[in-house]
């Protein structure tokens, strides 16, 4: 009976202890940079050819499709093998999966690269290093705005890179087992990177990258509106979040944004720790007007960030404890 419920019960926050302790792969043996570098191989390889609408699109649908069987499916085979061998295997293997998909950890390393300047004033060196996780013009950006900034990419990241991932994780397991539960995550994982490579509403992207921003927006819906609570439950944990402003902000400005996920956790974030976030930003010398979320300051401050960076893994272990609950209750016999 105890070795039916173990791997639904540790298989989640086995993946989380793991980032802790490991964090990520050096750059060159990272899952992730591997799939930007093929990205980058199937654009150049099937980007060819008339460039009408319908045309990128259909190249851009079989690009995405060579890159889900280039890294879905030998995960599957893995964690498949694994099971022939032994189910201790198979669990190791699925869970370094998930863990090597999770990215709470890191994140949490970048935003706090980007507040230690902050802190100490030196604006030149936080919008170098909010560069590297934002894609707007951060050489614009006084004080409040890199610190709003980084709360936003603190607070949208929270679901495309650490909840989506979890969420599938569990979804996959409810629906195949440990191999299914270690390539959904690895699915999503390579939708998000595609997004983020082609997901631009440019000439170069507008048509070749939708099929991959679309699949991004359908991994990241259910994720997306499952933040809302988990980021709700969390506020008693960070001192100074607010639960009743993030679920009310979450609720009234869920559908604010252009984009059919983001404004989910974002306006959580908004509300608990009193911000308004969003509005116009510069992306290559474009100025976009994203909607404002939430009714608070949008003077963003140092203190901001690290309480939307203690939030964030907060709501990393309050969703793992939740589906992982999910997962026993399912698998108890009746």
């Amino acid at each position: 009976m105890i070795t039916i419920f173990l791997p639904a019960l540790l298989l989640l926050p086995t993946a989380l202890v793991l980032d802790r302790l490991f964090e990520e792969p050096r750059v060159s043996l990272h899952p992730v940079c591997w799939m930007g570098r093929a990205a980058e191989f199937f654009e150049r390889t099937l980007r060819c050819g008339k460039n009408t609408p319908v045309g990128m699109r259909l190249r851009g649908l079989a690009a995405l499709v060579c890159m889900e069987a280039c890294f879905a499916l030998p995960v599957l085979a893995l964690v498949l093998v694994c099971a022939h061998l032994s189910p201790l295997l198979e669990f190791c293997a699925a869970a370094l999966c998930v863990w090597l998909c999770l990215a709470p950890h890191s994140l949490a390393r970048h935003a706090r690269a980007v507040l230690r300047p902050l802190h100490k004033g030196d604006l030149d060196e936080a919008r170098l290093k909010l560069s590297w996780i934002v894609g707007r013009n951060t050489k614009v950006l006084d004080a409040a705005g890199i610190a709003r900034a980084s709360v936003e990419s603190v607070a949208e990241n929270c679901t495309d890179g650490v909840l989506s991932t979890l969420f599938w994780a569990f979804a996959g397991y409810l629906l195949g087992g440990l191999p299914m539960a270690a390539t959904l995550p690895a699915a999503q994982r390579v939708a998000n990177t595609l997004d983020a490579m082609w997901g631009r509403k440019n000439e170069r992207y507008l048509y070749f990258g939708c099929c991959a921003a679309r699949l991004d927006d359908v991994f990241n819906y259910l994720p997306a509106r499952l933040s809302l609570f988990c980021v709700t439950l969390s506020c008693p944990l960070v001192q100074g979040a607010d639960m009743r402003q993030a679920l009310a902000t979450g609720l009234a400005f869920h559908a604010a944004h252009e984009s059919p996920n983001s404004a989910w956790s974002e306006a959580a974030f908004a509300g608990a720790l009193h911000l308004k976030l969003g509005g116009p930003a510069i992306y290559e010398g474009r100025t976009i007007n994203h909607p404002w979320l939430g009714t608070g300051t949008p003077n963003a401050t140092p203190a901001d960030v690290a309480r939307s960076i203690d939030l964030m893994l907060a709501t990393t272990w309050t969703c793992t404890l939740l589906l992982s609950l999910i997962l026993v209750l399912v698998r108890m016999p009746i």
